[in-house]
């Protein structure tokens, strides 16, 4: 079958490759389907580069990746597909899909909806010649009325799916743009990976979406595995680094062990990173890390005020803890990234400006600071969603609230906050010189101007 992958990312682009469809690829074509991906992330016209693929190639399935970020652009690729001379079959998959599996059908332009974990989901509608009957993972509509197969269980071993098929991205160009170590070396070669599927905490933002997307266990790959996709990363793209965008990389210390293991045994001479729960960081498993290349930590901390990672985030953490992390990590010579969110409901300007402080009062090395913003169906959207005045296709969480009325900041004001947190944090006397550095030379300044969209 002829199928053509979609990840429609119209705005916003990142240094990280869409991981998700790399995957779909791969295990389609290792079955001989034949297969591309159309990846609009540095595409100036994004319609008019998805209408000649779509009229030159005629694919037979069309597939697209869904966030709500991308929904908009979703129902624009959908109903393109409707317009070709031979209309495909259109499924569409993703968080957001598998979250709102009705809502997304009620466009009739989607004829399938693919719920959780796609890889053999995809592969068995192919391999029917896109007939869903049977096909468990999938939604759709027959005769006017809406149709769920059964649920398809999480992959039990990961080790089982290929490598992702990097040959049908553009990976020079994510590689050139790639900025997730640029706290440990400026200009550094690297990509992003997965080791594991999952997360067992109950952080509001993200639960129960993540479970029913991965399932409530969380599965590790092998070792021997991950050291073989990162030998053949580096064969391929000559990298020097990578991220490991797992949910929660530290949460099986035995694991974690093995697999550090294997990468000092393997002497393959990559440094790399990965998510931390401020719970999670204990000095020996970090130090056992960075003997195997670990550089930087990336942690979750969202908020300066304990009444707000108690109520609203559900966060399980304390604020002494996140400064313990903290602590250790630098005290071994890590590199720590903050992650911080502003203007959750009933958060009060008090409590975003202490957010504000402590991300300045940390040793940080860089941080992020995100709108908050109630992804359907997770448990903030659920406990907020009388708040939201904005629809799901303006959710934004770089640039644009999506909540109103009086328990919330003002957008403006808000905004006026969250640009002068990352001014204070970069400009600010401690890293001025730093920030300077990291935008000379051609591929600094590329990098700099992707991150100030997100301004």
């Amino acid at each position: 079958m002829r199928v053509l992958l979609v990840f429609p990312r119209f705005r916003y682009p990142s240094g990280d490759p869409p991981l998700g469809v790399a995957y779909l690829a791969a295990i389609l074509r290792r079955a001989g389907h034949e297969v591309l991906i159309a990846d609009t992330t540095f595409v100036r016209r994004p319609m008019r580069h998805l209408r000649f693929l779509m009229e030159q190639w005629e694919p037979e399935l069309i597939g697209i990746s869904a966030m709500t970020s991308m929904v908009a652009n979703v129902r624009s690729v959908a109903r393109l597909a409707k317009e070709m001379r031979r209309p495909p079959l259109v499924v569409v998959g993703g968080p957001h899909a598998t979250v709102m599996p009705e809502e997304t059908l009620t466009d009739e332009r989607v004829d399938l909806v693919c719920v959780g974990e796609g890889e053999q989901t995809l592969l068995e509608l192919a391999e029917q010649d896109g007939q869903p009957e049977g096909v468990a993972g999938l939604w759709y509509r027959r005769e006017g009325q809406v149709v769920r197969n059964e649920a398809r269980p999480p992959a039990a071993n990961l080790d089982s799916l290929p490598f992702p098929a990097w040959d049908l991205l553009d990976m020079d160009r994510y590689i050139e743009l790639w900025f997730q170590l640029d706290a440990v070396r400026y200009g550094l070669r690297g990509t992003s990976a997965m080791a594991s599927r999952g997360c067992p905490y109950h952080c509001s933002y993200c639960q129960p979406t993540l479970e029913r997307l991965f399932g409530r266990r969380i599965r590790h790959r092998c070792p021997e595995s991950i050291v073989a996709e990162l030998r053949e990363l580096k064969g391929r793209y000559r990298i020097d680094g990578v991220m490991w965008l797992d949910d929660t990389f530290l949460l099986n210390r035995e694991w974690v062990r093995k697999t550090c293991a294997a990468l000092v045994d393997a002497e393959l001479g990559l440094i790399w990173g990965c998510n931390v729960r401020a719970d999670r960081c204990d000095r020996d498993t970090l130090a056992v890390m960075q003997e195997a290349g670990l550089r930087i930590v990336h942690l979750g901390i969202e908020s300066g005020s304990q009444r707000v990672l108690d109520e609203i985030y559900h966060k399980g953490i304390t604020l002494e803890q996140v400064r313990e992390a903290v602590a250790t990590a630098k005290g071994l010579g890590l590199m720590v990234r903050g992650y911080f969110m502003l203007g959750a409901p009933t958060e009060t300007e008090t409590e975003v400006r202490a957010t504000i402080r402590l991300a300045n009062e940390l040793p940080l090395d860089d941080v992020s600071f995100s709108i908050t913003t109630p992804l359907p169906h997770t448990d903030l959207y659920e406990n907020t969603k009388h708040l939201i005045v904005q629809d799901l296709s303006q959710f934004d969480y770089y640039r644009a609230p999506v909540y109103g009325g009086d328990s919330v900041l003002p957008a403006k004001k808000l905004d006026r906050l969250k640009k002068g947190a990352y001014l204070k944090f970069y400009v600010g006397r401690r890293r001025f010189w730093r920030t300077a550095r990291s935008v000379m030379g051609l591929s600094g300044l590329k990098k700099a101007l992707l991150k100030l969209q997100r301004f």
